[in-house]
């Protein structure tokens, strides 16, 4: 099924590339530009279930009139965490780029929900508190025809070490409360273990910021397992975005995702195995053993569920589902549509110049969205329970290529508050 899937995808891109050509749309700039842009920040955060902190930001586009993007985030105070991002450094200028993110958290603290899928309260997760959480994340890619068409080849490990549970805070759920268990030695997840392939169709006016035409994105991610406890699977990603554009500048767009994992090789599933590995055993020597129990228990069953399906792609963060946190939805099978109108109404470039920042000004961009979703462990029951957020934001979009965005979206479950460099639906963590 997953061969003929990929074989029907190449056929697709045949025949797209063939229609669109009979309907020419010119890149309206250059799309290797080298304009040098930074911005570099301290701010104050407070991460859920580590506490504050001061994060320092450094963003520079286009370094030494290359292409070459660089980020990095530095965190310090209650935690540690360092975050990296090297983009678009080229090995074959115009044809061949090398892409690099690593993030490395000296302390970490997970929101571990309950159960997986949508049907979920905002209030019943666990923090999974630990020393070492490691990302590693590099990628090549081909790129052709000024980025009308290119494909991607990389990796990517995650690890983290959780050396115990711990309850939120009744009275702020952001902050840690009683400890639930401990580990006597870390509890070691691999989260990803993949070889990364994508492929793109970008058939739009400008790759950084399109405002008219439609762009195909296939992700095909293959999980290996590292021992026999593990699952092995594939998760296949499609993502259709189309840009009307609208007024004299702006455009309307629209992105629909849906993502599948198909597993070839089970982990461990034995309910009773698992709960040994989540201390449940050892909940009866503890200060609460019932909120113990429970918490092993969802943890265990978390763990069954992602050896037997598989994970696809998550929902929450500041690209899909904006009003929630992070990961906040995870299961086998995935679905996602946004509609997003940019309104562009900056009158003339202008240019700003200080030590923390120097960006050209291409435009000065509003935001207005709504995103809707499903996650489930069946394709059967995708849809069945689905969440929403609506939202609005700023983006300042600059000659550089760097897109510094500021978005707010509301949901069920409250208000998140999303500040990044780059449009949704550009990353995927």
């Amino acid at each position: 099924m997953k061969i003929l899937k990929i074989a029907v995808f190449f056929n697709f891109v045949f025949f797209v590339s063939e229609y669109l050509h009979a309907f020419e749309i010119e890149r309206r700039r250059e799309q290797f530009d080298s304009t040098y842009g930074h911005l570099f920040i301290p701010t104050p955060v407070a991460l859920p279930g580590l506490g504050n902190g001061v994060l320092f930001i450094g963003n520079f586009g286009n370094i030494a009139n290359t292409t070459t993007d660089f980020t990095a985030f530095y965190g310090v105070g209650d935690f540690t965490v360092a975050f990296a991002i090297l983009d678009e450094l080229f090995i074959y200028p115009e044809l061949l780029y090398f892409s690099y993110r690593r993030a490395h958290g000296y302390d970490f603290a997970v929101q571990q929900y309950r159960l997986r899928g949508m049907n979920t309260k905002k209030e019943d997760f666990y923090y999974g508190v630990g020393k070492f959480w490691d990302w590693n994340n590099p990628e090549l890619k081909l790129t052709f025809d000024e980025r009308k068409y290119e494909f991607g080849l990389g990796t990517s490990k995650q690890v983290g070490r959780f050396n115990k549970f711990v309850a939120p805070d009744p009275d702020d759920t952001s902050k840690q409360g009683t400890t639930i268990t401990e580990f006597d030695s870390p509890y070691e997840r691999i989260l990803a273990d993949q070889i990364q392939f994508s492929a793109t169709i970008d058939y739009t006016d400008d790759y950084r910021d399109p405002r008219i035409g439609i762009r195909y994105q296939l992700f095909f991610d293959k999980q290996s397992a590292s021992s026999i406890s593990e699952p092995s699977f594939d998760v296949i990603t499609n993502e259709l975005q189309y840009y009307v554009p609208l007024l004299k500048k702006s455009t309307l767009v629209f992105d629909i995702t849906l993502s599948d994992a198909y597993v070839s090789n089970e982990g461990e599933t034995n309910l009773e195995t698992l709960k040994q590995e989540n201390n449940y055993y050892l909940c009866d020597y503890t200060s609460s053993p019932d909120t113990c129990k429970a918490t092993t228990l969802s943890s265990a069953v978390t763990v069954q569920n992602f050896n037997k399906n598989g994970n696809s792609l998550p929902l929450g963060g500041p690209d899909r589902l904006r009003a929630y946190p992070q990961g906040r939805f995870q299961g086998a099978h995935t679905f996602y549509f946004a509609s997003e109108f940019r309104w562009n109404f900056s009158s003339a470039d202008q240019q700003i110049s200080y030590f923390v920042i120097e960006e050209g000004i291409d435009e000065l961009q509003a935001a207005f969205f709504y995103e809707v979703g499903s996650i489930s462990e069946t394709k059967d029951k995708l849809g069945e329970y689905t969440r929403s957020s609506v939202g609005t934001g700023f983006r300042l979009v600059t000659d550089s290529g760097n897109i510094y965005r500021g978005d707010l979206a509301t949901g069920d479950e409250g208000t998140e508050f999303t500040l990044i460099f780059q449009y949704p639906w550009f990353f995927r963590f």
